[in-house]
């Protein structure tokens, strides 16, 4: 959250074959929110949000990227990372992804994925945002609407989270969690965070996949009728 009327959500996921993957996904979600916080100080709104914007501040995360792969003697292909993020403001939102992951938003009554993951044309490849050509593959959405309800996640739930056959997501795999959600005080939902880590480190989903299983949900039915998620 930065601010009162703005949600950013992240979600970064290093690539396997980089030495400093996990260091670059940090780096990644800690540079994009001091920059978005300094654009929100400085009167920054969801309306006014475009992918000249969005560009930018992905610039300032390669920058940070090549500064670090620059102290440490490597090369930002070391730091390598997927990038999925949202800016959601009370009447708009910005949504933008490099590589695999998900963020699927409702709108109204009805969940959809936003952009469908990255993958490449090769099984296990995907593109990440230290790609010289990551603008090809920078997707961006600028919705003009309230977002009733959100969820960002890496590649590594794919497979349970989104029905492939209808590009859509699996209704059954969401609802639980936002349902428990709009029953958690407004704020962070800290007294959730156990179940969820319990749920994604269990056996019944391990068995389906062994890759990062990042995941924010967020939600503003919680009884209030405006305000941020």
């Amino acid at each position: 959250m930065i601010g009162d009327e703005v949600l950013l959500a992240i979600a970064s996921d290093g690539a396997g074959s980089a030495s400093c993957s996990e260091e670059g996904s940090g780096l990644a979600c800690e540079t994009l929110a001091r920059e978005l916080e300094q654009w929100h100080r400085n009167g920054g709104a969801c309306e006014a949000v475009d992918r000249e914007l969005v560009e930018q501040w992905i610039d300032c995360i390669r920058r940070a990227i090549e500064s670090r792969s620059a102290e440490r003697e490597l090369t930002p292909r070391d730091f390598a990372c997927t990038l999925v993020g949202a800016v959601v403001g009370c009447n708009a939102a910005a949504f933008f992804q490099i590589g695999d992951g998900a963020i699927i938003a409702r709108r109204e009554d009805a969940l959809d994925v936003l952009f469908w993951p990255d993958g490449g044309e090769y099984a296990n490849m995907t593109y990440f945002l230290t790609d010289d050509d990551w603008r090809r593959h920078l997707h961006v959405d600028i919705v003009p609407r309230r977002i009733d309800e959100l969820a960002l996640m890496t590649d590594g739930l794919q497979r349970l989270a989104l029905n492939f056959d209808s590009r859509s997501p699996h209704g059954p795999f969401f609802e639980p969690m936002f349902g428990a959600l709009r029953c958690a005080p407004p704020g962070f939902a800290a007294a959730l965070e156990p179940s969820l880590t319990a749920f994604l480190g269990s056996e019944a989903v391990n068995a389906r996949t062994d890759d990062d299983k990042s995941l924010v949900l967020a939600t503003r039915r919680s009884g209030a009728a405006d305000g941020p998620l």
